[in-house]
């Protein structure tokens, strides 16, 4: 196959070398033009990354990964393209989409017939199917479900071991029609190896659940389970600092049996979470005074 992959950054640009690794013909698109410079000279832009340089320097040896500026020229004649440009957040907390318009708008004027274009980057449930397929659609001419197929399939990794985890976790597909989940499956299922995962109910490997809008929740759920979660960490380890317990004492002991899940404290969770759950833990307080 010959896949474009638009966005090679921290997630983009491994994922190109994970399609180059499985013999595809993988393209990286990119409007930095000292990022394309860097990756085409073969010199690794992420320091940290475990198995980038090797894998950059392989498939550039086998001619099976280019980078370009050119997004239009990129997707023209691709049989998959592959978004992974971010999104972020205005100061009123509302999505920008400036960048990823942009980037629908490059790609609808190269989208040849037949194509299956994949977004990547977390959005808000229904910016699939309502925003950027009838862009795809205005700027191509070309009619969704029928002449290009549109899915949705989060990235699920993180900086540092993108390529494992790829073999980690179940790659999650929803299209907006059963044509495109089932060319979103299929193709994932050409460009990626999966660990063995017996904890899982249907076991490790590309996870068909229906629609953009399941797989677009998928995303918002686990990492808003997550966020809030370190945000309750984070309030129970101000509040045992106050009271001079060790928090990893507390999560530990707390986690023994199977009904709790605490994660550590950390940082970067939102200020909406971190409400809430102080909310909750001065409930929690008031209800223990009331008992007490």
């Amino acid at each position: 196959m010959r896949v474009c992959i638009v966005g090679i950054g921290k997630i983009g640009l491994p994922l190109a070398l994970q399609v180059a690794s499985k013999g595809h013909q993988a393209i990286g698109a990119d409007i930095n033009p000292v990022l394309v410079a860097d990756v085409m000279a073969g010199r690794e832009p992420f320091p940290g990354e475990a198995e980038l340089e090797q894998r950059l320097k392989t498939a550039l040896d086998q001619e099976l990964f280019e980078a370009t500026t050119d997004v239009r020229a990129a997707v023209a004649g691709a049989d998959a393209v592959l978004i992974a440009v971010p999104l972020i957040v205005d100061e009123e907390k509302n999505p920008e989409f400036k960048a990823l318009d942009a980037a629908t708008t490059a790609i609808s004027e190269g989208l040849t017939k037949g194509t299956l274009v994949s977004y990547e980057t977390t959005l808000p449930v229904g910016t699939t199917r309502n925003r950027f397929t009838p862009a795809l659609a205005t700027g191509s001419k070309l009619v969704p479900g029928e002449d290009f197929f549109v899915c949705f399939s989060p990235e699920r990794v993180f900086s540092g071991q993108v390529f494992a985890d790829l073999r980690r976790f179940p790659k999650i597909v929803g299209g907006i029609d059963e044509t495109s989940t089932e060319k979103g499956c299929a193709f994932y299922e050409a460009i990626l190896d999966f660990d063995e995962r017996p904890d899982l109910p249907q076991g490790n490997g590309v996870w068909n659940v229906g629609t953009s809008e399941t797989s677009e929740l998928v995303k918002l759920a686990e990492t808003t389970y997550r966020d809030v979660n370190i945000a309750l960490a984070n309030e129970f380890g101000r509040y045992t600092d106050r009271i001079g317990v060790n928090i990893k004492t507390v999560i530990d002991a707390a986690n023994s049996q199977p009904y709790s899940h605490i994660h550590s404290p950390g940082v970067a969770v939102g200020a909406t979470a971190f409400r809430c759950i102080r909310i909750c833990i001065s409930l929690l307080i008031r209800r223990q005074r009331c008992l007490g």
